[in-house]
């Protein structure tokens, strides 16, 4: 059962509630419809109020009511209640100050701009961060969420939050383990997608320098039968290796972009509780194409309830899409000569 608490009461028999939750969203989301005794302005919930949503008695979502909907026709009545996360402020919202960082880890930057808008945070996965940033500075009014983004994507964090509030670090390589998806025991539906519209044959990575002299790596997708060639040009790598692991990057992260499987199940508990993204699972349905059991990760999880009753639709895909693209220190731009001011006549007399 789902329960909503917004203003010192419950409010429950929702006819229709979804609740969402995303690795590529700071904020879950919500919405709820009901066919209420009395009026809207009796109706007891009101946009901009807080409110936890709970499903069989725990909490699974506390936000803020962003918007409340009424109407009527002949025979019906319904209100919907539709809202987000407390941590949605990280993504509507603008950063004023501070501004700019020295010398401080990603956890402790991160912190100091959740802390900002009074949103917890915390490092509770022991994720490790990587060395300080000498310098780290983000443009006046830039999304707050986008900054700590812009440093976890750099060293392969995902931030996210927990639903309740709370925003805390993420590796998609060491996620925790979910219920195996299978077909014939626990999956209702499945569908997956496969795509090699982003992959290519071969990809050709060339650094920096002069032509003559240019540092060139390739990468070779066997599956990929068709002449397809991806030339890039990586101005701030310089170094062979460099250049080598972009190559691997692009080919490793289009291939694991390439696969997106969606899943359903029947209510929406698993062994750990209620289900939540950031969780690897072994996916084994063979009337889509899996017929070996795959590890994907869950990006997203959506939970409803209707009069059919109760499901949880799932979205997953390979860790690699998390991947961050390999670090390359910026090439200096040479310093510009001093202008000739005889350059145009030097030039006219050898012209003669």
């Amino acid at each position: 059962m789902i329960e909503v608490y917004s203003n010192g009461m419950f409010f429950s028999n929702w006819l229709s509630a979804s609740v969402t939750r995303s690795l590529d969203r700071i904020a879950g989301a919500f919405s709820l419809s009901v066919c209420p005794t009395g009026g809207l302005d009796s109706f007891g919930i009101f946009a901009g109020d807080s409110v936890e949503i709970r499903i069989d008695g725990k909490a699974c979502l506390s936000g803020f009511v962003d918007k409340v909907s009424g109407s009527f026709s002949d025979g019906s009545h319904s209100v919907t209640v539709s809202g987000s996360e407390k941590t949605s402020d990280l993504a509507d919202c603008s950063l004023e100050s501070p501004l700019e960082w020295k010398d401080k880890d990603i956890a402790q930057i991160a912190g100091e701009i959740c802390g900002a808008f009074g949103i917890p945070f915390s490092n509770r996965n022991g994720v490790p961060v990587g060395e300080k940033f000498k310098k780290f500075s983000v443009e006046p009014g830039g999304k707050a969420v986008d900054a700590i983004s812009k440093l976890c994507k750099s060293r392969g964090i995902l931030v996210c939050s927990d639903g309740l509030g709370n925003v805390s670090l993420l590796r998609p390589d060491s996620c925790p383990r979910g219920d195996s998806l299978k077909q014939g025991e626990n999956l209702v539906s499945a569908s997956a997608d496969y795509s090699v519209s982003d992959r290519y044959s071969e990809y050709v990575v060339f650094g920096s320098g002069k032509a003559s002299k240019k540092v060139r790596a390739t990468a070779v997708d066997a599956q990929i039968g068709r002449n397809r060639k991806l030339c890039i040009v990586d101005s701030n790598s310089t170094e062979k290796d460099k250049v080598q692991a972009r190559a691997d990057f692009e080919k490793r992260s289009r291939i694991a972009k390439s696969l997106s499987v969606k899943c359903e199940l029947a209510g929406w508990k698993c062994a750990s509780g209620i289900w939540s993204p950031g969780v690897v699972c072994s996916v084994y349905a063979p009337a889509v194409g899996i017929s070996d059991p795959v590890d994907l990760l869950v990006n997203s999880v959506s939970l409803t309830a209707s009069e059919s009753g109760t499901k949880t639709s799932l979205s997953l895909v390979y860790p690699g899409v998390y991947e961050p693209q390999p670090e390359s220190k910026k090439a200096k731009a040479p310093k510009p000569g001093k202008a000739d001011p005889w350059a145009s006549i030097r030039k006219a007399v050898k012209g003669k």
